[in-house]
């Protein structure tokens, strides 16, 4: 199922190839789209490698990318995460997140 996200995007992670990724049930920003083999350069000049099919890179604090030998690692908050194991916080989530704002008392 393609959900047409684009860079930005906020985005829920349901799951993972594995199963056991601790990013799961966390909130991420998508940046960039992968493709196999691809790379993709942070913000200090490393670079990670999509080594596996199709996906996105996710932002979040405290997100962490899981290695192909099942090791977690923390790469300042970057991973991969395959399209079909993320799901979409846009649309009605935006009018209530508005709502909350306009009703919180001015200080």
């Amino acid at each position: 199922m393609s959900h047409e996200f684009k860079p930005g995007d906020l985005a829920l992670v349901i799951g993972s190839s594995q199963g056991t990724s601790p990013n799961i049930g966390m909130a991420v920003e998508l940046v960039q789209q992968l493709e196999t083999d691809a790379g993709f350069v942070m913000p200090d000049g490393r670079t990670i490698f999509n080594r596996g099919p199709l996906c996105w890179v996710i932002y979040a604090d405290g997100a962490a990318a899981q290695l192909s030998n099942g090791g977690i690692v923390d790469i300042g908050g970057f991973a991969l995460c395959m399209e079909i194991y993320l799901m979409p916080l846009r649309g009605d989530f935006e009018p209530e997140q508005q709502k909350s704002k306009e009703a919180e008392p001015c200080a």
